[in-house]
């Protein structure tokens, strides 16, 4: 076992060089792990041909892997698991029994439309995002048995951890050479750009599909609270309003490439009611012209990227932004408290109910009140929420 795994890690090595033998990489950790089915590919909403490089399979036809990138790769119930927990985020292996229930699994179309005809069911995955060059991409390693085999055990799990490091260095190397390759450095700053944003973006290609989304937008779908992806196209759950909302995002696609006037009267809102009860989401939906947008993954102008013809801004009124409180005090110098007094008033808490939640008379919270109007320059409640709901609109420090 020993040799095996040192001859594996070669092959991984080898692998940036040639990377038509990642499909052999695959194929020795099936045989290292009793696994029938082996899968690298990339979890970020955009997929492109600079992602699409990074893929590779053993024993996956290439009708299988037409399904999964057309119809399943939104519906992929293992992933947006992982994704919703954070888990692809970081370096880890998961078996999918700790992702989702067999039950739940076996309900799912991706399961009964997809991997049971196939002879897979059983999963064991390892994360291999690494917070830095490979946190745009999130590439996962996934190995799969069929679904009324054994699950992986435990053995496996530490064979992937052992790999994860050279995985990791053998693609963070692969990132780099085709980023030379296609002048793509250009276009994964301005891919970080957007998903420092607090709002959700996604831009569409002619066809409407989406064809990247940022974090906050990923978050939104990953939710299931309104909003959703099939095949590839944002939609909405109520029915009235997925209707709208498809209409909107037609007329946008139509529009862009064309004057600025069809921009102007193609450009819609919409609120997005959501079954969990909170406020609805707010869209707006943009036609971009090809000077504005270019073509996405095509950084080095040779015409060979995504035509982007349209952008969905998504705003969540009820999100707090992740170190909000720290952005206030930088910019207003407002005290801990006070930071927190207006956190508490964008969660829609009356005076009175933060003094109730803080345990102090309402007049101090009122005094507190006239300290943070003095110090951001406003004088009412109301212009308050405005300053700071724009201010939540600023890119995210991480």
């Amino acid at each position: 076992m020993v040799d095996a795994a040192d001859s594996l890690i070669e092959d991984i090595y080898d692998a940036v060089t040639f990377p038509e033998r990642w499909g052999g990489v695959l194929e020795r950790l099936c045989a290292l792990t009793d696994a029938t089915h082996g899968f690298l590919f990339t979890t970020a909403p955009q997929h492109d041909s600079r992602t699409a490089a990074l893929w590779a399979r053993h024993n996956i036809t290439d009708s299988q892997l037409a399904d999964y990138t057309a119809h399943f790769r939104h519906r992929d119930v293992w992933a947006n698991a992982a994704a919703a927990r954070g888990l692809l985020s970081r370096c880890d292996v998961r078996r999918g029994e700790e992702l989702v229930p067999d039950a739940v699994l076996r309900r799912s179309a991706f399961f009964n439309e997809l991997l049971r005809d196939h002879g897979m069911g059983r999963l064991c995955a390892l994360a291999l995002s690494d917070g830095g060059e490979l946190a745009p991409v999130q590439p996962v390693l996934s190995l799969y048995r069929p679904a009324d085999a054994t699950p992986f055990p435990d053995e496996t799990v530490r064979l992937l951890r052992g790999c994860a490091p050279h995985l990791q260095r053998a693609m963070r190397l692969r990132v780099r050479l085709l980023a030379r390759q296609d002048g793509g450095e250009e276009d994964r700053w301005n891919g970080r750009a957007i998903d420092r944003l607090p709002m959700g973006v996604a831009l569409l290609d002619a066809a409407g599909r989406i064809a990247t989304l940022n974090r906050a937008g990923q978050a939104m779908i990953d939710a299931r609270d309104g909003l959703r992806l099939s095949q590839g196209r944002l939609q909405a759950e109520q029915g009235g309003e997925a209707r709208r909302l498809a209409h909107m995002l037609e007329a946008a696609v139509s529009a862009g490439g064309r004057g600025a006037s069809a921009h102007r009267a193609e450009a819609g809102d919409l609120r997005v009611s959501r079954p969990s009860g909170r406020a609805p989401y707010l869209l707006t939906v943009l036609p971009l012209s090809p000077e504005a947008a270019g073509p996405f993954g095509d950084a080095g102008g040779c015409g060979g990227g995504t035509r982007i013809r349209a952008a969905v801004y998504i705003v969540d009124p009820a999100a707090v932004t992740p170190g909000l409180e720290r952005r206030l005090g930088a910019l207003f110098g407002l005290t801990v408290v006070e930071a927190g007094l207006v956190a508490d008033l964008l969660a829609d808490l009356t005076p009175a109910e933060i003094g109730e939640r803080r345990g102090v008379a309402i007049s101090t919270v009122r005094s507190q009140l006239r300290s943070i109007f003095a110090k951001t320059g406003t004088t009412r409640q109301s212009e308050l929420m405005n300053l700071v709901n724009r201010c939540l609109m600023l890119p995210e420090g991480a």
